[in-house]
Formats: C-alpha cells, sequence, structure tokens
C-alpha cells in the first residue's frame, strides 16, 4: 500500500473513519513499497483485515471496495484487470 494514495484520495478521507484511515496508514507505512501485484495487495488487504480485527475494528465492505479501487489507481491496466477478476471471484465465493 503506498500511503500517498490514501492521503490523497478525498474518497477516503471522507468515507472511513479516522480511526480505520490511521490504521491503514500505519499499515502502508510498514508494508514494503512493492505492493503493486495483485499477489501482494492482496497479502496487505489480508494483513489489515487480521490487524483491524485485532484492534475490535471490521471493515464493511463499500470501505473494502473502496480501499481496493485506491490502490488500483497506481496499478497497470492489466494488473488491474487481475484484481477486478480476483475480487469478482471471491464476491462469488461469499454467495
Amino acid at each position: 500500500m503506498n500511503p500517498q494514495d490514501l492521503l490523497n484520495n478525498p474518497q477516503l478521507m471522507q468515507n472511513i473513519s479516522p480511526e480505520k484511515l490511521k490504521l491503514l496508514m500505519e499499515l502502508a507505512n510498514s508494508n514494503s513499497p512493492n505492493t503493486s501485484s495483485p499477489q501482494a495487495m492482496a497479502e496487505s488487504l489480508k494483513h489489515a483485515s487480521e490487524h483491524a480485527k485485532s484492534q475490535g475494528m471490521d471493515f464493511s465492505s463499500a470501505e473494502r471496495d473502496l480501499i481496493i479501487e485506491v490502490l488500483k489507481q497506481g496499478m497497470p491496466p492489466q494488473e488491474q484487470k487481475k484484481v477486478e477478476l480476483l475480487m469478482q471471484m471471491m464476491k462469488n465465493m461469499r454467495n
């Protein structure tokens, strides 16, 4: 996760609580800067989710979708498509 992606996105600033945004910033700062692949992004999001739960927080589906959209912005189109496919597969598994 790139911390600048989080800080520079008004949608995140307006739609996610300050506590959750702080947690995301901490995780973004602690992760390696090379999270541009779908696999690395999925691992980062999994770690963020586990850490949030340990802190008594839970991200809604809308919040997760918004975070993923922000993170995809820095990816090449081909990688964005992989992320979209991965997310669609995960949604289908939940249904």
